[in-house]
């Protein structure tokens, strides 16, 4: 007969095994392309030909841009193909114009990708900015502690924090929640970007600029991958008025 000890390492060990998939080999690979009519054949050919199952994906595109953006989990476990080569072939595809593969263990939760609504989202938000200063900071806070876990992730992908930043607004954007530029980048020192069509500030309106999620996300981002504290100010602000978000950090 089995100890109650025994069976809760059993019960851990099973619960490891689903959350983690060790067994898998997934990857998420994210892109941009030329907005052609078929811009999505070439890459799920690709695919097929290497035998690449695709776990979840999330595709931006609209019809006045002459871009699109998407974002994918591949699972490359019965595949013989090599992810560098995989990036390799996938730069090679005529439309393509970027291509970036990160190859990290991969949690069950990381390779499933979850959408709401731009209007749910709001809702959310508005609930906390309901709360004052306090619901504020709380978007802040949320969007620091993101900004310090995606940072420690892509450091270890990227061969400069420019690279790892240039990818973090890539990823973003294939997710909906802007379109952004690099305008500006001093190693260590200060950036600045500009966002157009920000999530948390389009069809907002406010006197003082809006943003906290993103703001903190780009404040806890670069102040693990530049070794300093960094502070974020949002200068410009489509809540009130202006063209565009534009967010430059220093270090504090």
């Amino acid at each position: 007969m089995s100890s109650p000890t025994s069976g809760a390492a059993r019960a851990e060990a099973l619960f490891v095994r689903r959350r983690y998939f060790p067994e898998r080999r997934v990857v998420l690979v994210s892109l941009e392309l030329e907005a052609v009519s078929d811009y999505a054949l070439e890459p799920l050919r690709l695919f097929s030909r290497h035998g690449i199952r695709m776990l979840s994906c999330i595709v931006q595109s609209h019809p006045n841009r002459g871009s699109v953006h998407a974002s994918l989990f591949l699972d490359l476990t019965d595949s013989s193909t090599d992810p560098a080569e995989l990036l390799v072939e996938l730069r090679a595809i005529p439309h393509v114009r970027r291509a970036e593969l990160l190859d990290l263990p991969l949690t069950h939760g990381e390779a499933r990708l979850v959408v709401f609504t731009l209007r749910e989202v709001h809702s959310l938000f508005s609930m906390l900015r309901e709360l004052g200063a306090g619901g504020e900071a709380i978007m802040y806070h949320m969007g620091l502690r993101a900004g310090e876990a995606l940072a420690e992730s892509l450091s270890r992908c990227f061969e400069s924090g420019r690279r790892a930043l240039e990818y973090l607004l890539l990823y973003h954007e294939s997710l909906g929640h802007g379109r952004f530029e690099l305008e500006r980048y001093v190693d260590r020192a200060y950036c600045r970007v500009v966002v157009r069509e920000l999530m948390e500030c389009l069809g907002v309106g406010s006197e003082r600029p809006n943003s906290q999620l993103f703001r903190g996300l780009l404040a806890g981002f670069l102040s693990k991958i530049w070794g300093e504290k960094v502070r974020v100010v949002e200068s410009k602000c489509i809540a009130r008025g202006d063209p565009y978000c534009e967010f430059e950090a220093t270090v504090a």
